[in-house]
């Protein structure tokens, strides 16, 4: 039968065959699950078959290096195959989807949304597409049976039948949403003792918050206390966001003490007239919290306190039963966590009770060790290892955001080494102005120059909350102290790979070690050591970023959630991190970035012209809505991640105008200043083809990165666009005209930089060293074309990939 050949990018894992539209799709347009198939068989000709029970899939592959490839990666899989039928369905049920509009059989399966044709192919195993819920967010629609669900990438627009019907969906979706980015289940396992369900403190309903060495769940405003106190004293943890701090052994900490028994310990007596109320203020909340944790003055206190070796020996004791609230009373009654038991295999309490089998036991243990993970390891001495006069301001207790003149800074000896930071009045002294151990620095913010009286300055920030500021006029000073201070405060996984910084220390990281982070910010460069794994984040790349008290940056390795802290250098984090994720007032390099280094405002603009207007009569020479097209502007400027573009929303017009605008009006222009756009428009005299092509590729190559990546992307648009001049009257030409003008920032009375760009499109395999010109380069493993076909009894599948 006759077959008509489409192509399309097909992506194949170890669990789905799927293909899209274009390479810049991130949903599917169809997925076929492995699990559904029974058997691959080779039919001959480079061609295979993919057999399930109720059809069959023929693939044909253009060479025999991919037919073999491909054809041992589904056999060598095959034994792994699994149903695709799910086990953890929240919801599921019919919907209309409105772009395209079609009847959708949808499910909620754990953090994802599943879209089907039908509930036939659910079973068969075919679906559409499936979406990560971590990045999605859920809005009403237009009306009120309708709402829409937004991703960096897409919106999906739904109705359904009724208002309630609506609810529950929009209910269920909000709450897949919440699971994806936390751990719910955590919370309903904890909260199934009757006691975890209200705060041990104030009694606020369902905590969601713990000490987890204290042994209590808190609600936020409680947990905010609790960090006063100090991680010595208090280490609090989320139930929703440090998951991996929630071993079993920790969860069953809590199962098994509760906060009924463990404030039998420190809540015994608790007079009525001084017990913690939900209503409480903030003073009265630390005042009170204080005095129950730090000072135990309502806690119980064993009956051994004050007898050191008995208390000891008890422990030992304690630690080989299951009674954990006495192992509670004993580790906060002055017992030596570390004394010896007497048994040389087992010389520790921790390893008396692994020995014996009390792992519960172990992990309260744990809890409560002195963790020395902050202290560095010791490296070279002589870098480490400084001294000599700097200028320091009086330090505060809150963010230095004024201009510091020369006369709010006071001459001080500085000297670093050992461990300690300290300053005194001048080099003969020797008594201590002020100073503070290394392990208590947490910030090193470095300003930049100019910012106060001394040309180069530098931040402190230390565990306790203050802010000290020194500075010089001597850079080399600056930057020598700057580089001892890091070696001290690093650990040497981060700094060996850092370099040069603006800003580094340690963040509360859900993904970190015991739930701390290590960072270090360079430019738009964020290097994190999470258990020893250092990740380097581009922040222009990140895909959202929320900052609403604790900041969420969701880039291509997951989330990371930096938890908010009251301490001033948490909000330098937070205005370094917007700062250098990319601003719409700046040049291109500067700009929020796609993973292939586009401006998002250009990707975005693009896909939605090459979606919906590629057929549009004129697109490019007729102008949108000027106030349409300046109020999107202003949105993307703002933040372009969080722009949609949905066809009932904007016309196809009113997009192309903002992207022209954009080009016209961005700093520096896509040829990185005027300096350039006069070589490139002298380029264009050239009289001899070749020399002219050359010296483009070489003016090509020498434009930034971010720059000659969004000249790509768009003469790759304008090829296609001009490929559809016959529909759309757009030849090179008149595309020409149009984005001459825009992109060299001129009136339009020179056609030089019209010819530039007709140059461009006509060259563009040439000068942009592609092999086709509606091709694209492949971010993954296969790329392919594909034909779906309906016959009696299957659906026939031909891809050819190409690697």
């Amino acid at each position: 039968s006759y077959i008509q050949y489409c192509r399309r990018w097909v992506q194949l894992d170890s669990e789905y065959l799927r293909y899209f539209q274009t390479i810049k799709e991130v949903y599917s347009k169809r997925m076929v699950s492995l699990g559904s198939v029974d058997k691959v068989v080779s039919v001959g000709d480079s061609r295979f078959e993919l057999h399930s029970q109720s059809r069959t899939f023929l693939f044909r592959a253009e060479s025999t290096r991919a037919y073999l490839s491909i054809y041992f990666f589904l056999t060598l899989q095959n034994v792994y195959y699994t149903s695709l039928l799910f086990v953890n369905i929240s919801f599921e049920g019919y919907m209309e989807m409105l772009s395209p509009r079609t009847k959708v059989y949808t499910l909620i399966n754990k953090d994802k949304l599943f879209l089907f044709r039908s509930h036939e192919e659910y079973f068969q195993g075919v679906g559409i597409t499936d979406i990560d819920m971590r990045m999605a967010n859920v809005r009403d629609g237009e009306n009120k049976r309708s709402f829409t669900l937004t991703t960096p990438y897409r919106a999906f627009s739904f109705m359904v039948d009724s208002e309630s019907e609506k609810q529950r969906w929009s209910e269920a979706l909000k709450e897949c949403v919440s699971r994806a980015l936390s751990c719910d289940g955590l919370c309903e396992s904890i909260w199934r003792v009757p006691s975890n369900r209200m705060c041990a403190d104030c009694s606020s309903s369902m905590p969601e918050w713990a000490s987890v060495n204290l042994c209590v769940l808190l609600c936020e405003k409680c947990a905010g206390a609790h960090r006063s106190l100090g991680q010595n004293v208090s280490k609090v943890r989320s139930l929703k966001l440090d998951e991996r701090v929630w071993t079993d052994d920790l969860i069953r900490v809590f199962l098994l003490l509760g906060n009924g028994k463990a404030n039998q310990f420190w809540g015994a007596n608790i007079p009525p007239s001084e017990s913690l109320c939900s209503s409480a203020h903030s003073e009265q909340r630390l005042e009170h919290i204080t005095a129950k944790y730090k000072d135990g003055k309502y806690r119980k206190y064993h009956t051994l306190y004050g007898q050191q070796e008995a208390l000891n020996k008890a422990l030992c004791s304690a630690v080989q039963s299951g009674d954990l609230l006495e192992t509670l009373s004993l580790l906060n009654c002055g017992v030596d966590i570390n004394c010896n038991t007497g048994i040389p295999e087992f010389p520790t309490p921790l390893s008396l009770a692994k020995r014996s089998g009390q792992t519960v036991q172990a992990e309260l243990l744990m809890q409560n060790l002195n963790s020395e993970s902050f202290t560095p390891v010791d490296k070279d001495a002589s870098i480490r290892s400084q001294s000599g006069y700097l200028f320091k301001t009086a330090s505060s207790a809150k963010p230095i955001t004024d201009h510091k003149t020369k006369t709010d800074f006071s001459q001080r000896w500085c000297s670093l080494g050992d461990g300690m930071f300290s300053y005194f009045k001048s080099e003969q002294s020797h008594h201590k102005c002020g100073g503070m151990k290394t392990s208590e620095i947490i910030c090193l913010s470095v300003n930049s120059p100019g910012k106060h009286g001394y040309e180069h300055t530098f931040e402190l920030y230390s565990e306790e909350g203050r802010v000290y500021l020194f500075g010089s006029d001597d850079g080399s000073i600056i930057k020598n102290w700057i580089q001892a201070i890091a070696m001290a405060v690093l650990p040497p996984a981060l700094f060996d790979v850092c370099g040069t910084c603006d800003r580094l220390g340690r963040l509360r990281c859900t993904e970190g070690n015991h739930g701390i982070g290590w960072f270090c910010l360079s430019g738009f460069k964020l290097q994190v050591l999470l258990e020893d794994n250092v990740q380097i984040i581009d922040l222009r790349k990140l895909l959202t970023l929320s900052d609403a008290g604790s900041m969420v940056l969701v880039w291509r390795g997951g989330p990371l959630h930096l938890l908010a802290d009251r301490r001033p250098h948490f909000v330098g984090w937070q205005t370094f991190i917007q700062q250098r994720s990319g601003a719409g007032d700046q040049p291109l390099s500067q700009q929020q970035l796609t993973d292939l280094g586009v401006p998002v405002i250009i990707d975005r603009c693009l896909d939605h012209v090459t979606r919906y207007g590629l057929m549009s009569s004129g697109i490019y020479r007729k102008n949108g809505v000027n106030s349409h097209v300046t109020k999107l502007l202003e949105r993307f400027q703002n933040d372009a991640r969080s722009v949609t573009l949905l066809e009932s929303d904007y016309s196809v017009d009113d997009v192309a105008s903002t992207l022209k605008r954009f080009l016209r009006e961005v700093k520096d222009g896509v040829f990185n200043g005027q300096e350039n756009n006069d070589n490139w428009l002298r380029a264009a005299g050239l009289e001899n083809r070749a020399e002219k092509i050359k010296r483009y590729q070489i003016l090509l190559s020498n434009l930034p990165d971010v720059n000659r990546e969004t000249l790509k992307a768009l003469i790759h648009h304008l090829v296609c666009v001009q490929h559809l001049s016959d529909e759309n009257q757009m030849t090179i030409r008149n595309l020409g005209i149009v984005f001459g003008p825009t992109l060299f920032h001129t009136d339009g009375t020179d056609v030089t930089g019209s010819q530039v760009v007709e140059e461009l499109i006509q060259n563009y395999c040439s000068i942009f060293n592609v092999s086709q010109p509606l091709s694209r380069t492949p971010s993954s493993t296969i790329c392919a074309v594909y034909l779906e076909k309906k016959t009696e009894g299957a659906e026939v599948l031909v891809q050819v990939f190409r690697f």
